[in-house]
């Protein structure tokens, strides 16, 4: 029995987050009605993977808040499902692909290590900005950044830098700047490190 590693279930989804749940629901007639995903994400969602046609790439349990997860991992491969309600709006949801078997160290999909500077600047962003929406401290984005298990974020830490790669999240967040190394004696009120509660 080969099965000694651990596989999990994970999909690729993309998603438009909208303020109200009327709009949410003009948007889904929209896309049964054969409009394309991405382009109504770009026009329509508040996230800032709008940029990338509202694509969240390759996601497990745990990673989303719980009625985005529910409904995503609900959802067969294909399927467009929503308006689904969380604390940041109303969510329409298109999962795209469904693998059950996966590693559960495989990350997104990703080219970032051949890009520039400002390119991963812009990657570390979106990204900090997508899970500060999906209801993440800054402690566990830059956790999640500096983890081996996130390719695309990891390429970004990898090429920018500790330092570089915390001053982005904390610009994200609104925080003050701290310096990675000192933070654990006295953390200024609203660094980095002060985990927000979620």
């Amino acid at each position: 029995m080969a099965n000694k590693e651990r596989k999990v279930k994970k999909v690729q989804a993309r998603h438009i987050l909208v303020g109200n749940k009327e709009l949410a629901e003009e948007i889904k007639k929209k896309i049964d009605d054969g409009e394309e995903f991405s382009k109504l994400a770009e026009e329509f969602s508040e996230c800032p993977s709008k940029k990338r046609g509202g694509d969240l790439g390759w996601f497990g349990k745990g990673a989303m808040v719980r009625p985005f997860e529910v409904a995503a991992f609900s959802a067969d491969e294909g399927a467009v499902v929503g308006p689904v309600k969380t604390e940041f709006g109303y969510h329409v949801i298109y999962v795209y692909e469904v693998q059950d078997d996966i590693d559960p160290d495989a990350g997104p999909p990703t080219g970032d290590e051949d890009a520039d500077e400002d390119t991963l600047r812009l990657v570390a962003e979106n990204y900090a900005h997508e899970f500060m929406m999906l209801g993440y401290s800054s402690k566990k984005v830059l956790s999640l950044f500096t983890s081996p298990h996130f390719k695309s974020a990891n390429a970004v830490y990898n090429i920018l830098g500790l330092d570089e790669t915390n001053k982005i999240i904390a610009q994200v967040f609104g925080q003050e700047v701290v310096e990675v190394k000192d933070s654990a004696e006295n953390p200024p009120e609203g660094s980095v490190q002060e985990d927000s509660g979620k």
